[in-house]
């Protein structure tokens, strides 16, 4: 019932990733900030610290800041 949505040759061509490889590896590579001897984290300060290296692992670090520079308190 979903075949439209399936659109694998236009996914292709624009050179985006059709498997879970990707997504699986980015979230091991993201968790293993939070893991470790002696680290204990909270469900709000380990969400926050995902947050921030998902920034640094995207490339978007500097944006994100800019624009929050750029907001008024």
């Amino acid at each position: 019932e979903r075949r439209e949505m399936i659109r694998y040759p236009e996914f292709v061509a624009k050179g985006w990733q059709l498997g879970s490889g990707p997504t699986e590896s980015c979230c091991k590579t993201l968790t293993a900030r939070l893991k470790g001897r002696g680290r204990r984290w909270d469900a709000r300060n380990a969400e926050a610290v995902m947050a921030l290296e998902a920034l640094k692992q995207s490339g978007q670090w500097q944006a994100y800041w800019l624009i929050q520079a750029k907001i008024p308190a």
